[in-house]
C-alpha cells in the first residue's frame, strides 16, 4: 500500500554521537531542506464540479473504455440526425418523452399490443436514472380490469418516498422526490410479450404548488461548504433538510441511501429555516461552521457539516417538493475539519525558522487525513527580543492561528519569503449549469399537446407516447453541422446524442434542438453526456455557459467569443498540432515513446499561466477576465504556449488524438483542490499523466506518470464523475502501477535504506539534480542521515553546493 500522508519533521535536538564538522553539515543540510526554494505542485482546475450524471444500465457501450474515434465525420450535404441514428445503429430505439408535472396520486395507465399481465417486472419505477433494481421503489403494478382492459397496465403508488412530518405535503401519493423513473421492460407495440434489449426509461416529476429550487453544492478555495440554490418567485422562506447516516462516538461521514438506493432510510430532518438562497450555518450558531478563537485564529471548520442536504420553498402557505440532493460523501476529500492531535501546530513553540514544518496532516469530516501546506506570514515586524509569533494559514483551508520562534531574524523571515513566493493558489472557473433540475410547475406533461379537435379521451401516457413519435421523427430530420475543424481531427463519441452535440459544439452552435433524443431531456443523462462531450473533444473551445429549455425541447449555449473568432483559434490550433506532431514524433516510435514525446513537448515548451490563475482567484473562481480566457481552453497551451491545467489536459488529448493514441481527459481533485489531468492506455491497461505538473511548472519531473489509481490516490489525486457517463467509469480503472516512472526507474523509496540506495545510483550515474519519491512514512531525520553519508563522499565543492528539500511525497537532491 502507499502512504498518501508523507509528512516530513526536523528533529530539535541532534544525535551527540558526531564530530563537530559533522553536525554543522547535518545542521547545514538541515535548514536547507527546510528552505530550499521548490515551486509547488500546481493544484489548479479550470472546469470540473460535483456532476452526478448517470445512464441507463442497459445502455453504453461495449465495455473496453474506447470511443468509436473516427477520423472526423466529414458529413455529406444534406446529413441528417437519423443518419447518425443509423450509423450507431439507435435508429430503432424505442422512447417516450419525460412526463413532467403529473398530480401527486397520478395512476399512470400503459397499453400494450399484448397480454403481459402473466410476465415479471413489466414495468418498475425507480428514483435513479439508472433504473437499477437498488433504486426501485413500491409500485401498484397490475391490469386496468381483468376483462375489456387486461392489456392496460396501471401504475399506482403505494408509500410516498422522502416524506417527513415537518414537510407540509405530507405523506399522500408518490412523495417527495424532486423525480422518478419508470421503467418498461416490455415492447409496448409486439403481438406478443416481448421483452426489450434496452427498456425505455420514462422521467416523471409530480407537479409542485412551488417552484423546486436547483441545489448547488459549493466548496471555497478554503475548503469551506455551502449550500447556494436559485431564487424562487415569491418565496417567503426556504427550508433545508438532511439526511445523514451517524455512528456514535465516530468521525465518520457515511454515505446516505440516495436516489440510487430508493432513499432507503431516515426521512429528511428539517435542520434550518432561511430568507436567503445560502446557508453554511451548519452548527445554527452563526459562525458558518468555523470554530474561532478571540484573537481571530480558526481552529476547525465545516463543523456540522455531514450527510444528504436538500432544499425546499414555502410560498402562500405551500411547499414545494425536495431540491436534488447536496451529498457531502463524495466530497469529504475537500472538506477540511480540524487538526487533530498532535497535527495541532498552533501556538507551538520552535527554536529556529529552520525548525518550522512545512506541511501538517488535516483531518476531514469523514475521519481521513492528508498532507496540506502551510503558509507563513513573513510581513510582520521582529521585537528587539527576537522572539516573535508567527501568523499561518494551512493551505487550503480557512485554519489560520500562529506559532512562537523563539529565534527569529530578518534575514530568516525574507528566506521564508522566498520560498513560499513560488506557491501558486489554486482554485475553479468552469462553464455554468443554468439548466433547472427539474422543470417549473408551469411546463406541460405533453408539450404542444394534441389539438382540440383529438381524441379527447386518450391518455395522457398515450398522447405523450404519440407525441414522442412525432417529435422525434421531426428532430430526426435536423441537419447534422459539419464544421471545418472536424475535418482534420477526430470527433469523440460513441453514441449518435455524443457525435451531434460535439459536432455542433465545435461548430460553435448556441442553439441545439433536442427532439430527436427524448433521453436526454432530463438534467441527469444531459448534463453526463454534455461535460463527458466537452471534456473529451479538445475543439470544443470557449464554452461559457449552458442550459436546457424544458418547454422548448431546446439546448441553449453560450461562448465567451463569437463563432469566427472561436473557428479562427480552432484553425490555429490544428495548424501547431500539426506541426507538432510532424517534429516529435518519429513512425518508429512505440506508444509510450510517443506519449512521453508529447509529455516532454509540454514541458520542454510551455508554462503555467500563474496571471490567469490569480485573476481567477481575485474573482472568487466564478470567473475570469476576459484577456484570460484562452488559458482555460486548448488554445492556451497548444498555441500561445500558456495556459492552466484545463488546457493542458485538452492539448495532451488532441495531440495524442492526432498521433493515434487512445487517451481521455479525466476531472477530480489534487489535495482537495479541482483538477483535470489525463489517462493514457498502455499494453497494461490505463494509467495516469498530469502533464501540468511537469519538471518546468512543479519542479518534480513525471510527477505522476504511467501511474496507477493507487499511487495517484496516494499523491492525494481524486478522480470525479463528470469526465464520463457514470456506466462506464470503471472501463478506466488503472490497476498497473508497474511502469510509473519513479517505480521503473527505481526511485521510490519504502525505507531509509532504499532511499539511500536510490540516491547513491544516481550520484554514480552523474545527475545533480535527483527527485526521489517516498511510498512510506520515513522519519526525516534518517533522510538527511542517508543523505549525509553518499554526500560526504564526494569531493568538497560539491558537498558546500549539496542542498535537500521536499514536497509533498518527493525528495529533492540537488548537488
Amino acid at each position: 500500500m502507499y502512504n498518501s500522508n508523507v509528512s516530513l519533521h526536523f528533529p530539535t535536538q541532534l544525535s551527540l554521537g558526531r564530530s563537530q564538522k559533522r553536525m554543522e553539515r547535518y545542521g547545514e543540510l538541515k535548514k536547507t531542506a527546510t528552505l530550499l526554494l521548490v515551486m509547488a505542485v500546481l493544484l489548479t482546475a479550470c472546469f470540473g464540479g460535483n456532476g452526478n450524471g448517470n445512464e441507463n444500465e442497459s445502455g453504453g457501450n461495449s465495455g473496453n473504455g474506447t470511443k468509436n474515434e473516427t477520423t472526423a465525420p466529414v458529413h455529406a450535404e444534406g446529413t441528417t440526425v437519423l443518419d447518425l441514428k443509423k450509423k450507431y445503429g439507435s435508429d430503432q430505439d424505442k422512447a417516450i418523452m419525460p412526463l413532467y408535472n403529473v398530480p401527486r396520486n397520478k395512476v399512470f395507465e400503459f397499453k400494450f399490443n399484448s397480454d403481459v399481465s402473466g410476465e415479471k417486472d413489466v414495468i418498475t419505477v425507480h428514483t435513479d436514472i439508472k433504473a437499477e433494481e437498488k433504486s426501485r421503489i413500491l409500485a401498484s403494478v397490475s391490469p386496468k380490469d381483468y376483462q375489456d382492459n387486461v392489456r392496460t397496465l396501471e401504475v399506482k403508488p403505494i408509500a410516498g418516498v422522502l416524506t417527513s412530518s415537518q414537510h407540509l405535503n405530507g405523506y399522500e401519493g408518490w412523495g417527495n422526490a424532486p423525480i422518478y423513473y419508470l421503467r418498461i421492460n416490455y415492447d409496448m407495440d409486439a403481438a406478443t410479450p416481448t421483452r426489450l434489449k434496452k427498456p425505455i426509461i420514462v422521467p416523471f416529476t409530480i407537479k409542485s404548488d412551488v417552484e423546486v429550487p436547483s441545489l448547488k453544492a459549493i466548496v471555497a478555495s478554503d475548503g469551506r461548504f455551502k449550500l447556494s440554490w436559485n431564487k424562487v418567485e415569491g418565496a417567503t422562506e426556504y427550508k433545508i433538510y438532511r439526511r445523514s447516516n451517524i455512528v456514535l462516538l465516530e468521525t465518520t461521514n457515511l454515505a446516505v441511501s440516495g436516489a440510487e438506493e430508493a432513499y432507503v432510510g431516515p426521512g429528511p430532518q428539517l435542520q434550518a429555516t432561511v430568507a436567503g438562497t445560502e446557508f453554511d450555518d451548519f452548527l445554527l450558531n452563526g459562525t458558518g461552521g468555523l470554530v474561532q478563537g478571540s484573537d481571530g485564529s480558526i481552529s476547525a471548520q465545516n463543523q456540522g457539516v455531514g450527510g444528504e442536504y436538500y432544499v425546499t420553498a414555502v410560498k402562500d402557505g405551500h411547499e414545494s417538493v425536495f431540491s436534488n440532493a447536496a451529498s457531502t460523501a463524495l466530497l469529504s476529500s475537500q472538506l477540511p475539519a480540524e487538526l487533530d492531535g498532535d497535527n495541532n501546530i498552533l501556538y507551538t513553540s520552535f527554536n529556529r525558522v529552520f525548525d518550522l514544518p512545512t506541511n501538517v496532516n488535516v483531518t476531514f469530516i469523514d475521519g481521513s487525513t492528508a498532507t496540506r501546506g502551510i503558509v507563513y506570514d513573513t510581513n510582520i515586524t521582529i521585537p528587539q527580543s527576537g522572539s516573535a509569533d508567527l501568523p499561518l494559514r494551512i493551505r487550503g483551508t480557512a485554519i489560520q492561528g500562529s506559532v512562537h520562534v523563539e529565534h527569529l531574524t530578518q534575514a530568516d523571515l525574507q528566506g521564508l519569503a522566498r520560498t513560499q513566493e513560488q506557491i501558486g493558489s489554486t482554485g475553479l472557473v468552469e462553464p455554468d449549469n443554468t439548466t433547472a433540475y427539474v422543470p417549473a410547475p408551469d411546463v406541460p406533461t405533453v408539450i404542444d399537446a394534441p389539438s382540440a379537435d383529438a381524441d379527447q379521451d386518450k391518455s395522457v401516457e398515450e398522447a405523450q407516447k404519440e407525441n414522442t413519435e412525432q417529435k422525434v421523427e421531426e428532430g430526426n430530420q435536423a441537419a447534422v453541422p459539419a464544421p471545418e475543424a472536424a475535418k482534420d481531427a477526430k470527433v469523440n463519441a460513441d453514441t449518435a446524442l455524443e457525435e451531434y452535440l460535439a459536432v455542433s459544439m465545435i461548430d460553435v452552435e448556441d442553439s441545439i434542438s433536442l427532439k430527436a433524443f427524448p433521453e436526454a431531456q432530463n438534467f441527469e443523462t444531459l448534463s453526463d453526456v454534455l461535460l463527458e462531450v466537452m471534456y473529451q473533444n479538445p475543439l470544443v473551445i470557449g464554452l461559457k455557459s449552458w442550459g436546457y429549455d424544458y418547454g422548448s425541447l431546446t439546448l441553449k449555449l453560450e461562448y465567451e467569443e463569437s463563432a469566427d473568432a472561436i473557428k479562427q483559434k480552432q484553425q490555429e490550433v490544428l495548424a501547431e498540432a500539426n506541426r507538432i506532431i510532424a517534429d516529435i514524433l518519429k513512425p518508429d516510435m512505440s506508444d509510450e515513446q510517443k506519449y512521453k514525446a508529447i509529455y516532454d513537448y509540454l514541458n520542454d515548451n510551455t508554462k503555467y499561466d500563474d496571471a490567469a490563475l490569480a485573476n481567477a482567484e481575485a474573482n472568487d473562481f466564478q470567473k475570469v477576465d476576459s484577456k484570460f480566457n484562452d488559458s482555460f481552453t486548448t488554445y492556451g497551451i497548444m498555441v500561445k504556449k500558456v495556459g492552466v491545467c484545463a488546457s493542458y489536459a485538452s492539448v495532451y488529448k488532441l495531440l495524442s488524438d492526432m498521433a493515434g493514441l487512445e487517451t481521455i481527459v479525466v476531472t477530480g481533485d489534487m489535495e482537495g483542490v479541482p483538477h483535470a489531468w489525463n489517462k493514457v492506455k498502455l499494453a497494461g491497461g490505463w494509467v495516469h499523466v498530469d502533464s501540468t505538473n511537469n519538471a518546468t511548472n512543479s519542479g518534480i519531473p513525471y510527477l505522476l506518470f504511467y501511474s496507477s489509481d493507487e499511487i495517484a490516490s496516494s499523491l492525494n489525486f481524486t478522480l470525479s464523475k463528470d469526465f464520463w457517463t457514470d456506466a462506464e467509469l470503471s472501463d478506466f480503472d488503472s490497476l498497473d502501477g508497474s511502469k510509473d516512472y519513479y517505480v521503473s526507474n527505481g526511485l521510490e523509496a519504502k525505507t531509509s535504506s532504499d532511499f539511500g540506495s536510490a540516491l547513491t545510483k544516481q550520484v554514480q550515474s552523474g545527475n545533480t539534480q535527483i527527485v526521489i519519491r517516498l511510498a512510506a512514512r520515513i522519519e526525516q531525520s534518517e533522510l538527511v542521515e542517508e543523505a549525509l553519508k553518499v554526500i560526504e563522499a564526494l569531493p568538497q565543492e560539491q558537498q558546500e553546493r549539496a542542498s535537500m528539500g521536499s514536497l509533498s511525497s518527493y525528495v529533492i537532491v540537488s548537488l
